[in-house]
């Protein structure tokens, strides 16, 4: 029927998405749900910059490491004199057994010996105090010169010359402190470094440029379709795997750029920065480091089990003693004597002994800060979780689309076999499997999600093979099959993107299904292994009850992760009610 006032009809018609996302912001349950896996996602992405014992910003002298530089710069400068008195014939006579150095190559070895430490020299002394150093570099360099070319009394006389000026550079050019602190000799300036930054990888970068996209998707997408697609809905609609693609891409030239220029890579689990600037190895003159100070592998041995310090119990003496509660030490029975004290180290930039934002979730057996590894631990469930239902996704979506789409024989083989797998119990499955799995051959978070993937997939195949069985005989998949398209074409291009509703409602329950069965496996020892932690495995730290931290807060993660899926699943499930599409054709 016509319309007889244009300006009653609506501005554009909405498809099922449309209807779906409409249905979807209208539960309030699945928004807060939402915002709170955006949250514990957005702690794990970024824990590295939230709880880390190094640094993000560090200007400081590094004392011991001048100090070295200092005394291998005059033993360095020798060896390239005794290399370069000597004819290449004569080296090659006189080289130790088993060198396979060549002479050029023993000339550049010892030049670059006095480079490194006239760079690391340089790098803590002002610059008016860098051209003895440069002198000494051009010496050297002109000793190398001649001892290549074959002047050998002219390699001599420089040799000679750097020699003299690296013993005069020792002597004067000393950073030494007296005990107030302050310098004799020259006086030396820190130099800046990133500490934190240069640990970062190229794949966390992009998980991290990525979430941040996926966090403010409200705003810069508002932005985009209102500037760039002028408010035009079907412009609008057509651009969203566009925005979702590009969003992916941007991630990944972001950390292929940083790999590129800054070469980020993980490092040892505990860094010295801390333990160096508390003894004064290192001195500071500006040391910003994340608001959670500690590494989750970084150790406090005399703070094991200890509560959260913001409970009373927690408090303890200058003398490393407990104040009050169970732990309050007590003279011995038999001989009154005292337990040893264990006074705590406050190290740099830690809050105070008893500053109740020191441990804020206590302490696990060895003295790691238990907020720092529930952060981290995040990083290993979450991943677990999300990776294994994604695999274990793509492998049901194509075996059920197989057995539905060909139906007969294929079906019934298939079927059958989804029901042997059924039969069988994964978690001793699954805790079989993991004890003969070689740590070294598969790392242990990928063993877990293909070990989860490849039992759990069972469900949504049958769930796809259902949605086949009735899709496959309607009339646009008829249509592709008389036009004489491949099965391929025809499963995944033409049925599949009408049979993906119950998928995206399985693949939010196997998410929180693989966390949980993560989580088990850690706790049972089987998962991830120390010093990396997981929610699972820090439940594993104590079962004694008054060390009731350890159990509360990863199981509180693990409940509301859970829930909050469930509740994900339930929302998509009641948005994604074919009922829908009814309603929109009635519409």
């Amino acid at each position: 029927m016509a319309i007889d006032n244009p300006e009653t009809a609506p501005a554009y018609s909405k498809d099922y998405w449309d209807l779906v996302l409409e249905q979807l912001g209208r539960n309030r349950l699945f928004k807060v749900a939402l915002a709170i896996l955006a949250l514990l996602y957005a702690s794990a992405i970024y824990a590295p910059l939230i709880a880390n014992d190094r640094p993000y910003v560090l200007e400081a002298i590094d004392y011991q490491a001048y100090g070295k530089a200092l005394r291998i710069l005059y033993p360095a400068t020798i060896g390239i004199g005794r290399i370069a008195r000597q004819s290449p014939e004569e080296y090659l006579e006189s080289r130790t057994a088993g060198s396979v150095l060549t002479y050029d190559e023993a000339i550049a070895n010892e030049r670059n010996a006095v480079l490194v430490q006239v760079e690391t020299l340089k790098s803590y002394l002002p610059p008016e105090l860098h051209p003895p150093l440069e002198q000494l570099l051009d010496e050297v360099d002109d000793a190398a010169a001649s001892a290549l070319a074959g002047n050998v009394e002219e390699a001599r006389d420089w040799a000679r010359k750097a020699k003299t000026r690296a013993k005069t550079i020792r002597g004067d050019y000393k950073g030494s402190r007296d005990e107030a602190g302050e310098e004799k000799g020259a006086a030396l300036i820190g130099t800046r470094s990133y500490p934190l930054f240069a640990v970062i990888g190229g794949g966390e970068v992009f998980f991290m440029v990525l979430c941040l996209l996926a966090l403010t998707w409200p705003l810069w997408n508002r932005g985009m379709n209102t500037w760039l697609l002028g408010g035009d809905r079907e412009r609008i609609r057509r651009s969203r795997m566009t925005k979702w693609v590009g969003s992916l891409l941007f991630s990944l030239v972001a950390a292929l750029v940083w790999a590129a220029f800054f070469g980020g890579e993980a490092a040892f689990n505990i860094a010295p920065y801390k333990g160096a600037l508390t003894s004064g190895e290192i001195v500071a003159t500006r040391a910003v480091f994340p608001p959670i100070p500690y590494g989750f592998a970084e150790t406090h041995s005399s703070e094991n089990y200890r509560a959260p310090t913001w409970a009373s119990s927690a408090e303890i003496s200058e003398d490393g003693y407990y104040v009050r509660g169970a732990r309050v030490p007590k003279p011995d029975a038999v001989t009154g004597f005292m337990p040893p004290p264990t006074p705590v180290e406050v190290r740099f930039d830690e809050p105070a002994r008893n500053a109740p934002t020191r441990h804020l979730l206590g302490t696990d057996s060895v003295g790691r800060d238990f907020l720092t590894r529930l952060l981290w631990g995040g990083r290993v469930s979450l991943s677990v979780g999300l990776l294994s239902a994604c695999l274990l996704v793509v492998i049901g979506t194509i075996v059920g689309a197989i057995a539905g789409f060909f139906s007969g024989r294929t079906d019934n083989l298939i079927s059958r076999f989804i029901e042997v797998v059924i039969c069988v119990p994964p978690l001793f499955l699954i805790l079989m499997v993991s004890a003969f799995v070689d740590p070294s051959v598969i790392p242990p978070i990928f063993s877990i999600v293909i070990i989860i993937a490849l039992i759990r997939w069972t469900g949504v195949a049958r769930l796809v093979r259902g949605e086949f069985l009735g899709l496959r005989e309607r009339e646009f998949a008829l249509a592709a099959q008389a036009l004489g398209l491949s099965s391929r074409r025809t499963i995944f291009v033409h049925i599949l993107p009408n049979a993906l509703a119950p998928v995206l409602v399985a693949g939010a329950f196997a998410v929180a299904s693989g966390i949980l069965m993560e989580s088990t496996l850690s706790f049972l020892g089987f998962g991830i292994q120390h010093p990396m932690p997981s929610w699972g495995s820090l439940i594993n730290e104590s079962r004694m009850a008054e060390h009731w931290w350890i159990q509360i807060f990863p199981g509180l993660l693990i409940f509301v992760t859970i829930t909050c899926y469930n509740q994900v699943g339930d929302a998509f499930r009641d948005a994604l009610d074919p009922k829908m599409k009814r309603h929109l054709i009635d519409g």
